[in-house]
């Protein structure tokens, strides 16, 4: 493994604030604490491995596609990470076109709301 793909290994805490949107860098630390990612100090840079944090990351939008869509997730999530705009509309689209029919559509009656109008609906 050469030094370029050793670098691309791990991502800088810095850098990953920046991803994250975190205020300070203590703020990224928790992060990563808290999704259990290990903090590997490198000279005076302390860095964690990009795999695992894209993972956590991507980990968000996956549960967020299994709620929405829990029989197409999996195609929908390729589509994201293709970052495929249109085939991820036209996916969602065809999953949730319902045909309307004669069934489906329901029609409310209208009731009378005071009792003189109850009366002479009853006539």
């Amino acid at each position: 493994m050469n030094t370029n793909e050793k670098k691309e290994m791990f991502i800088e805490i810095t850098e990953l604030s920046e991803i994250i949107k975190a205020t300070d860098l203590r703020a990224t630390m928790k992060w990563c604490e808290d999704y259990n990612l290990p903090i590997i100090p490198v000279g005076n840079k302390k860095m964690t491995y990009r795999f695992l944090a894209e993972a956590a990351l991507d980990n968000r939008i996956i549960q967020v596609l299994k709620k929405l869509h829990p029989s197409n997730w999996k195609n929908l999530y390729n589509l994201y990470k293709d970052n495929d705009l249109f085939g991820y509309q036209i996916a969602t689209q065809n999953e949730s076109a319902e045909p309307l029919t004669l069934e489906t559509r329901t029609t409310k009656k209208n009731q009378p709301v005071s009792k003189y109008a109850q009366l002479l609906a009853k006539d």
